[in-house]
């Protein structure tokens, strides 16, 4: 009997060890990793003091109701939102951003969305990207949010709604270091320059949500002739590179330092046109670099790096591995000792009986 006692005792230490490493693995996976990772962001200084943050976030691309159905699509819709909240609000904390430009593809399926479809991912997009101070927040439509991807129709109602759930101007000043941002529509081949006369005054920042310089054609040249910008932050690729142009260079950027550019050279002395694409947020994208772009304007001097997210595949993998583990341990143990708990609990209760010697028992027993 006492060696099935050791055995019973064994097997309930073998449960609350999984469990209580389950809890620490999932502590980890899901609130430290996020902490950690930041650990590794670099942070950008002001050297006098006057510099302007921003925060660029590409391709965030909400998983919609349309495409997937499976059965798991309701966890992999809460799991992807849930990673974007997350980084979004390590990211938010680390750079405390003073503008705040989403480069297009904020939903995955926002261009065949319904009304009521559309209504709940802009009310779930808000939800994730919500921030307790104001920054100035720029959106630009994407492929994804009005169409125009290989040339698919764009209707009016899918611009319409998109404007006026994310009603702000088509430019903007910040008056901090004289910045005029534009909005760069590469689906509909256009842009606003609506206060010409003085852009010469103002540093000029294109957001895009596909390339410009890559490519040619009469957009691109009508962008230089009429805004010519100091710099372009696009998306679209999902991928993290720097454009030059006309020497049409590209540079593949993986690297978790900064990068510096001094914008008033790149124009005046190199006459250069310079393009940053930003990597796409999140992790269904099927990348295995995701992150969100961070910039610091400083006069004419550029500060750029990109704050590198944690690969959510890894550790949900972990999770597969540490499942598959934790049956194969049980499973291993059962059957070693073949589970003889409730026989051993049967026998104990029947000598309990057996030897019971109390004057009720004895006196039931002469009877």
């Amino acid at each position: 009997m006492c060696s099935l006692c050791v055995l019973y005792y064994c097997c309930r230490l073998l449960h609350r060890c999984l469990l209580f490493l389950t809890f620490i693995l999932i502590c980890f996976n899901e609130i430290i990793i996020y902490h950690v990772n930041r650990c590794s962001w670099q942070q950008i200084g002001c050297k006098v003091g006057n510099c302007t943050r921003i925060l660029l976030i590409a391709d965030p691309q909400l998983l919609g109701l349309t495409y997937s159905k499976t059965l798991y699509s309701g966890l992999a819709r809460f799991d992807a939102d849930r990673y974007l909240r997350q980084t979004f609000k390590q990211a938010l904390a680390f750079t405390k951003p003073h503008i705040i430009c989403f480069l297009g593809d904020l939903m995955d399926e926002g261009n065949v969305a319904s009304p009521e479809e559309f209504k709940s991912y802009v009310k779930r997009f808000q939800q994730i990207y919500r921030t307790d101070d104001d920054p100035r927040r720029v959106h630009i439509p994407g492929d994804n949010d009005i169409g125009g991807e290989n040339g698919e129709y764009i209707s009016n109602l899918n611009v319409h709604r998109f404007e006026e759930a994310f009603t702000q101007e088509d430019i903007f000043d910040y008056g901090e270091n004289h910045l005029r941002f534009f909005k760069i529509n590469r689906m509909l081949l256009d842009f606003t320059n609506p206060d010409r006369s003085n852009n010469a005054k103002h540093l000029r920042i294109g957001l895009s949500h596909a390339p410009i310089l890559i490519g040619g054609g009469p957009l691109l040249r009508a962008i230089l002739k009429e805004l010519d910008p100091h710099i372009i932050f696009s998306g679209h690729w999902h991928e993290s590179r720097i454009f030059t142009h006309p020497d049409t260079k590209v540079v593949n950027f993986y690297e978790p330092g900064v990068r510096q550019f001094d914008l008033k050279a790149i124009k005046e002395q190199q006459h250069s046109y310079l393009e940053i694409m930003v990597p796409t947020a999140s992790y269904r994208m099927g990348k295995t670099k995701m992150g969100i772009g961070y910039a610091v304007l400083e006069n004419h001097n550029l500060s750029y790096t990109v704050l590198w997210l944690p690969n959510r595949f890894i550790f949900l993998l972990i999770y597969l591995f540490w499942l598959l583990f934790a049956a194969s341990m049980l499973l291993v143990f059962r059957m070693m000792t073949r589970c003889p708990f409730r026989t051993g609990k049967r026998n104990m209760h029947y000598n309990y009986l057996s030897n019971d010697t109390s004057p009720e028992s004895q006196h039931m027993e002469s009877k």
